[in-house]
């Protein structure tokens, strides 16, 4: 507990919990394009949404602002991508 302005009137706050997360570092189009190898004009449909599979983004502000990923959601996109090659091949063989 901690008191209030150092005061001793009695008047007690409670210690707040910090949440201490690491920063995410996020990767520009261009370095998803390298590891997908695709061009980084797909990479950038798939990301606005005009292509599917929906490729997750962060957009850094208003209009033609950069786009920005998570490692993470890029390693799932992947996964996901490879779950449905294989829902497909599984169709394909019957």
């Amino acid at each position: 507990m901690q008191r209030l302005n150092g005061s001793d009137h009695g008047a007690f706050l409670p210690a707040v919990a910090t949440d201490i997360r690491p920063i995410r570092q996020l990767v520009k189009a261009r370095d998803v394009a390298k590891k997908l190898g695709v061009s980084i004009s797909w990479v950038v449909q798939h990301a606005s949404g005009k292509r599917k599979p929906y490729l997750p983004a962060v957009k850094m502000g208003p209009g033609r602002s950069p786009l920005r990923f998570d490692p993470n959601d890029v390693e799932k996109f992947i996964d996901e991508c490879r779950r449905i090659a294989g829902q497909r091949a599984g169709y394909a063989s019957r």
